[in-house]
Order: structure tokens, then C-alpha cells, then sequence
């Protein structure tokens, strides 16, 4: 059953995205490690399975570095005691050295936590048209 977002659960969820693009763009790991949660499920735009240790390690370690997150669209929506975010962008950055720019759709679950909301599932895949 789909509840209504109240207003103040949406600016919260607006305002973690926006915390969340920029310790990704900045690779604060300090940051990723409290928006993300402990048991994060992420499958990456090549279907493989990523842990929360292994995402903050990529950052930590500079085999990726973001130069700008370009959201296109974004579409929030609630999900009884948590919320889905499924969002368009268009990453530019390096991995392992490599340059890249893609456009990535993004679906996101923010759970409820004691003090704020976390990540706990990802899934992103390339947009090829």
C-alpha cells in the first residue's frame, strides 16, 4: 500500500540525495559511511553485487573519482516505513584512472533510521538511448 510522502519526509529525502551527490562528488567517506546503510545491497550499472565496505573502499582509494553528478530527473515516492528514489543522471569521473561520462538511472531505497534515513538497496543502469 502506497501512503502519502508528507512534506517533511520529502525535504528530508531531497536534502539526503543532495548530501549523498556530494560526498560522492567528494569522496567523503566519512559521509557515504552515515548516508549508506550497514546491510547496503547496491548492484552497479554491470549487475554485480556491492557491499557498503566495498563502495566507501572505492572512494577511499580513488579508483573512483566523481567530477559532476547531473541529476536529470528524479521521481520520490513513499513506501510505507520507507521511500523510493528513482532518479537520471549523468556521471563524469574517472575509474581506475579511465576517463568516463554516462547517463545512469538510479533506483534508491531510503530506510528510516534512529537518527535519519539511509540507503539500504541501490540498483543503477546504463541509459543507452
Amino acid at each position: 500500500m502506497t501512503t502519502a510522502l508528507n512534506t517533511a519526509d520529502e525535504a528530508a529525502i531531497q536534502q539526503c540525495e543532495e548530501r549523498l551527490r556530494t560526498a560522492m562528488l567528494n569522496s567523503d567517506v566519512e559521509a557515504l559511511d552515515a548516508l549508506l546503510a550497514n546491510d547496503l545491497i547496491f548492484i552497479d550499472h554491470q549487475g554485480r553485487r556491492i557491499e557498503k565496505a566495498q563502495d566507501l573502499e572505492a572512494h577511499r582509494s580513488g579508483v573512483l573519482a566523481l567530477e559532476q553528478i547531473d541529476v536529470l530527473d528524479s521521481i520520490i515516492r513513499p513506501l510505507g516505513n520507507a521511500v523510493l528514489v528513482s532518479l537520471r543522471v549523468r556521471f563524469t569521473g574517472t575509474y581506475y584512472g579511465e576517463k568516463f561520462s554516462e547517463k545512469l538511472a538510479f533506483t534508491r531505497v531510503w530506510s528510516r533510521t534512529a537518527d535519519d534515513w539511509a540507503v539500504t538497496l541501490a540498483h543503477c543502469s546504463r541509459i543507452t538511448m
